[in-house]
């Protein structure tokens, strides 16, 4: 007879530090299986030109023709003038990954996290506070967090592309 495996328990970690909160989005780029939200106010805090991090995405977007990266930020200025590996991971990845620039109700949010697979975020409430939260394995609050980012998304239009079009 099959085990059956019981999904693991939720983990919940505060976090009071923008050092941590660093550490805890490193930690869960390494845990994404499939799909990667990023909601932020411009990105610039997160380091995604670094090479660990560009590395991260591009393991996550080689996995397979479903696995997905979505970026909703309200200002997109430091992606395009200080990004390049970035921009270069779009022009590699057209389909996979989208970077969004917030619109609407959306545009008025003050908070930030990453959400991966679904079960596993970091938060900051307020995207300027160094506290927040690393909330792993929990199924009901990745529900809640990707609900929100669905919201943020629908009031957001792409704002960033690997070509330049002009005449």
């Amino acid at each position: 007879m099959a085990e059956i495996e019981t999904p693991p328990e939720p983990q919940r970690t505060l976090i009071t530090t923008r050092k941590e909160y660093l550490d805890a989005v490193e930690g869960l780029l390494g845990m994404v299986k499939r799909e990667l939200r990023v909601f932020d106010p411009d990105l610039s805090e997160l380091g995604f030109n670094g090479e660990n991090r560009i590395a991260a995405l591009r393991r996550i977007l080689a996995g397979g023709r479903m696995h997905r990266v979505y970026i909703a930020l309200h200002d997109v200025e430091h992606v395009t003038t200080r990004c390049p590996r970035l921009i270069e991971l779009l022009l590699i990845y057209p389909a996979a990954l989208f970077i969004f620039r917030t619109g609407g109700e959306a545009a008025r949010a003050q908070d930030r996290f990453v959400l991966a697979d679904e079960s596993h975020v970091v938060r900051r409430p307020v995207a300027t506070q160094p506290r927040g939260a690393v909330l792993l394995d929990d199924m009901h609050e990745g529900h809640a967090m990707r609900l929100r980012f669905d919201e943020i998304w629908e009031s957001s239009t792409p704002a960033v592309s690997a070509t330049k079009v002009g005449l």
